[in-house]
């Protein structure tokens, strides 16, 4: 089962295209992630981007036994951010939890990520081309920040 985290209600375009695709949207406004691992009995692999230093450190508390936190965002803000001793002293090195982080990928990575597009149109169909809900030319930035769908785009050239 898949789970999408956000700190949106989940009336908005976010859940419900994560929910066409087949995962269920949890908003972190109305409930703690925590909350929901516990329920669920923790969390195989958690993928954060949303650039959050608290939320990275965070995301160890939601992983079951020998589970992967993979942190993709990147928070430059210089700030202090708390965790819990025994999450990181205790339940990460006893229940073998691992974090690792990535920023790029080889360009066989890409090339599969390209081929796996592919199968997700073919699974979901239009579901895909929902998650750009906004394309702009460059000039037009103003309106990709206050967009609020999925995702805003800014089109360079022709393109």
């Amino acid at each position: 089962m898949v789970w999408i985290a956000g700190r949106s209600p989940g009336a908005t375009a976010k859940a419900q295209l994560a929910e066409a695709s087949g995962a269920t949207y949890v908003s972190t406004a109305e409930v703690p992630l925590v909350a929901v691992a516990d329920e669920v009995g923790g969390f195989d692999v958690v993928i954060e981007a949303a650039g959050d230093a608290q939320v990275m450190l965070d995301t160890l508390a939601l992983l079951r036994r020998n589970g992967v936190a993979c942190l993709l965002g990147v928070d430059g803000h210089p700030r202090k951010v708390s965790l819990d001793a025994r999450v990181l002293g205790v339940d990460t090195i006893l229940q073998n939890r691992a974090v690792l982080g990535s920023v790029n990928a080889h360009a066989r990575d890409w090339e599969a990520a390209v081929s796996r597009l592919g199968q997700s149109r073919a699974r979901w169909g239009d579901a895909l081309d929902a998650f750009v809900g906004l394309r702009v030319a460059v000039d037009r930035f103003e309106e990709a920040f206050e967009f609020r769908g999925v995702k805003a785009t800014l089109q360079f050239g022709d393109g």
